[in-house]
């Protein structure tokens, strides 16, 4: 396939475009930053902002298009307001085969007990001409009406949307995931949120592989793509992490109500972690996406791959979770509160 990728540089767009690559299929990129990721085997690479507002991306890829150039599919890994994803999309619709849109379970709105599958309700902004990504809903919001621009300009039939959840593994700029990987090799003792909710994460691999396999498959509709295979609660999660690394750090455990008393916060301060009515998030329905060809490595592998790139990467200082004085002095404080 003559595949064309927006963003594709970095993380779970950077996965895809070198899986496509490895499967032999022709990768042309338009991305914003001037230097040159150093991905093997593309095609072409195009740079510039897909925004008409801000930068000639567009006017790149319609000089590209004047000169004959169809694809088979279009990846949208970077579409974040609905006036930029109109734009790509109704330049891109009479040339590409498809579309398949990169949006997010934060679509959904967020509650405690809600386990949403792709026909639930999406988050609707009081006012959708916003352009400001200032909080979980206006994210997801914009996500929605974004996937509105795909369907309209594509249809039903030629748009393949997917939601994944959090994206994990090698080459994660949020630390999240990783940050878990990190304390269980450093640490002599970790606090644990008790009973700390689900936990859900998908590896930027695996993701990319589904993302191939819907095109390939000309698969359209809506997937939400999250994992594990196996529910896992937070705590589940971090003994899988600690026996997967062999670590002898202490899992301490600490009740939710007194981590929140000590101003210790989720998803900011416990990555993974999510606040109680929040947990929808870590509850997205997989089943259609695993249905239709999503496969998921075990959290064994994850955490074993995230761990060794970390330590190739030189464990530079992290950008996500508490910081180590601030781990070891809660775990004091939960000694002295056991004693």
């Amino acid at each position: 396939m003559n595949i064309l990728v927006l963003g594709g540089t970095r993380f779970s767009g950077r996965a895809f475009t070198e899986h496509a690559v490895r499967n032999g299929h022709d990768v042309t990129l338009l991305h914003r930053s001037a230097e040159d990721p150093g991905i093997a085997g593309i095609t072409r690479r195009l740079v510039g902002s897909r925004d008409p507002n801000e930068g000639d991306g567009l006017a790149q890829l319609e000089s590209l298009i004047a000169s004959g150039q169809t694809f088979d599919a279009v990846v949208d890994m970077c579409g974040f307001v609905p006036r930029v994803v109109r734009a790509s999309c109704e330049l891109l619709a009479p040339v590409a085969g498809r579309y398949l849109f990169v949006s997010s379970v934060s679509v959904y709105r967020i509650t405690a007990d809600g386990a949403p599958d792709e026909n639930a309700p999406v988050i609707e902004l009081d006012d959708p001409t916003t352009e400001e990504i200032n909080s979980a809903e206006a994210y997801g919001g914009l996500k929605a009406l974004c996937e509105d621009e795909v369907r309209r300009a594509f249809g039903d039939q030629r748009s393949c949307i997917v939601r994944p959840g959090l994206i994990v593994g090698p080459n994660d700029p949020t630390d999240r995931f990783t940050w878990w990987t990190r304390v269980l090799r450093t640490e002599s003792a970790v606090p644990v949120p008790e009973p700390g909710g689900a936990a859900t994460f998908i590896d930027a691999r695996d993701l990319a592989a589904f993302y191939l396999h819907c095109l390939e498959h000309d698969h359209a509709g809506v997937y939400n793509a999250a994992g594990p295979s196996e529910r896992l609660t937070l705590p589940d999660f971090a003994r899988q992490a600690h026996a997967a690394l062999q670590s002898e750090t202490e899992l301490v455990a600490a009740p939710e109500p007194w981590l929140l008393e000590q101003d210790v916060q989720p998803w900011r301060d416990i990555p993974v972690w999510l606040a109680e009515d929040s947990q929808s998030l870590h509850r997205a329905s997989n089943a259609r996406a695993l249905d239709h060809g999503l496969r998921l490595r075990p959290l064994a592998d994850t955490a074993r791959d995230t761990a060794a790139w970390d330590t190739q990467r030189q464990s530079p200082e992290l950008t996500a979770g508490l910081d180590p004085a601030r781990i070891a002095s809660l775990v004091a404080m939960r000694d002295t509160a056991r004693q």
